[in-house]
C-alpha cells in the first residue's frame, strides 16, 4: 500500500524520536551514535529550503515538457486536451513510482512531491476537461476524490491528506442541501458530526501501531476536524451561508449556535488543559478570536481600534504572566519545550529495548600510575 520503503520509514521515525531524546540529555553521544548506525536510512530528504527549489524546478521542467509536446501536437478539443492530461499525468505518476522512489529513493525532496501532484491534477484535469458545463459540482468532487484518498495514503502526502479531507467534506455536504426544506437545518449539523467522527477516528488511529506511517497525515485530519467542527457551528458561518443560499436574514435555532460559538472554544481550552493536549489548547485559543470577531460583527461594543488595542493588551499581560509563573513553579505544566507527547508507545518500548537492553557491558579502563589499592592507587601494595 505505501510506495516507499517500511524499514527505512521506521528508521527515520526511530531516529526522530531518539533525537529529541538525545536533545533533551537522556542520551548521551554514544548512545546516539549507536542508534544512528542500528537504524540506517537510505532515503534522499533535504532540509526544506532545497526542497522548494527542488519543487519549482521540477515544476518548471514539467509545464515546459507538456508545452513542447502539445505545440506539436495540438489539442483542439475538449477531448483531445483531455486525454493529453490524461497521458502526462499518468507518465508523471510512472516516473514518481519507478524513478524517483525505487531508483533515486526520493522521500520528502520536492521532487516526488512535486510528480504527485502534477500527476494526480492532470489526470482529474483530464477527467473532468469533456464533462459538460452544466455538470454539478458534486461530479468534480466524485472524480477528484478517489485519486486524493489515494496519493494520501500510498504516498503519506499530507497536502493530498488535507485536499481530500475537504473534497470529503463538500461531498457530504452537496448531497445533504439537496434535500428539500431540510438542508437550512441539515448543513450545519452535518459538518459537526462529520468533524467530530473524523477526529475521533484520526485521534484512535495514531494509538494503533500498524498506522504509525501515517501518524503525520492522522494528525493534520485532527486539526482540520477541530478546525471544520468550530465553522460548522460559527454562528457567522451558518448565518453568511443561509444568507447566501437561501435568502435568510435569521437562521432557526440562532440560540442553538451562539451558545455553540462561544461554549466550544471553552470546551477545547479546557480539554486540552485538562488532557495536556497542545493541539485542543492551541486550537481553543484560536477559535476564541473567531467568537471575539463574531460578536463583535453584529453587537458593535467598542471601535474596531480599541477593541483591537484592549484585546492584544489582555493577552500580552496573560502570557507574560503566565510564563513568569509557569518557569517559576514546575509541575504538570511548564514553559519549557518537550518532545512530541502523541509518540506510540511501541515504538517507544522498542526503541527502549535496542538501545538500552542491547548494550554491551563496559569495558575496564586500565589505570595508569599507582596500583595494587583500594582508591585509585591511594593506598599502594607491595607490589610497588
Amino acid at each position: 500500500m505505501i510506495a516507499y520503503n517500511r524499514t527505512w520509514l521506521d528508521a527515520l521515525r526511530i531516529r526522530d524520536i531518539a533525537g529529541e531524546w538525545h536533545t533533551q540529555g537522556l542520551f548521551d553521544n554514544e548512545k546516539w551514535k549507536l542508534i544512528q548506525e542500528r537504524h540506517p536510512s537510505n532515503f534522499y530528504s533535504p532540509n526544506v529550503f532545497v526542497r522548494i527549489g527542488l519543487a519549482f524546478f521540477s515544476l518548471i521542467l514539467l509545464t515546459a515538457a507538456i508545452g513542447l509536446f502539445a505545440l506539436f501536437f495540438g489539442a483542439d478539443s475538449d477531448d483531445g486536451f483531455g486525454a493529453l492530461s490524461i497521458f502526462f499525468g499518468a507518465l508523471a505518476l510512472l516516473m514518481l513510482e519507478f524513478w524517483s522512489i525505487r531508483s533515486a529513493r526520493h522521500f520528502g525532496s520536492g521532487v516526488d512531491d512535486m510528480l504527485l501532484y502534477f500527476g494526480v491534477g492532470c489526470i482529474i484535469t483530464g477527467l473532468c476537461a469533456p464533462l459538460p458545463y452544466d455538470a454539478g459540482q458534486l461530479t468534480y468532487y466524485c472524480i477528484a476524490w478517489p485519486f486524493l484518498v489515494a496519493g494520501s495514503v500510498r504516498y503519506l502526502d499530507r497536502a493530498m491528506t488535507a485536499a481530500a479531507y475537504v473534497c470529503s467534506l463538500l461531498i457530504l455536504l452537496s448531497f445533504v442541501e439537496r434535500a428539500p426544506n431540510l438542508a437550512v437545518y441539515l448543513l450545519p449539523f452535518s459538518g459537526i458530526l462529520f468533524s467530530a467522527a473524523v477526529y475521533l477516528l484520526a485521534r484512535r488511529g495514531q494509538g494503533n501501531h500498524a498506522l504509525r506511517h501515517w501518524h503525520k497525515q492522522l494528525g493534520l485530519l485532527e486539526l482540520l476536524a477541530l478546525v471544520t467542527l468550530y465553522l460548522s457551528g460559527n454562528y457567522w458561518v451558518v448565518q453568511q451561508a443561509a444568507l447566501d443560499m437561501y435568502q435568510l436574514e435569521r437562521i432557526p435555532l440562532g440560540w442553538f449556535f451562539w451558545a455553540f460559538t462561544f461554549g466550544v472554544p471553552a470546551a477545547l481550552i479546557f480539554a486540552g488543559i485538562q488532557q495536556k493536549d497542545r493541539l485542543l489548547l492551541d486550537v481553543g485559543l484560536g477559535t476564541v478570536a473567531g467568537a471575539i470577531f463574531t460578536f463583535r460583527y453584529y453587537f458593535h461594543v467598542l471601535p474596531w481600534e480599541w477593541a483591537a488595542v484592549a484585546g492584544g493588551a489582555i493577552l500580552f499581560a496573560t502570557a507574560y504572566f503566565s510564563i513568569r509563573y509557569l518557569r517559576a513553579n514546575e509541575g504538570a505544566y511548564t514553559y519549557e519545550a518537550h518532545g512530541d507527547a502523541t509518540l506510540l508507545q511501541e515504538i517507544e518500548e522498542q526503541l527502549i529495548e535496542q538501545t538500552i537492553a542491547s548494550q554491551s557491558p563496559p569495558v575496564p579502563v586500565k589505570k595508569e600510575g599507582f596500583d595494587g589499592g583500594q582508591f585509585g592507587g591511594g593506598g599502594a601494595g607491595a607490589e610497588f
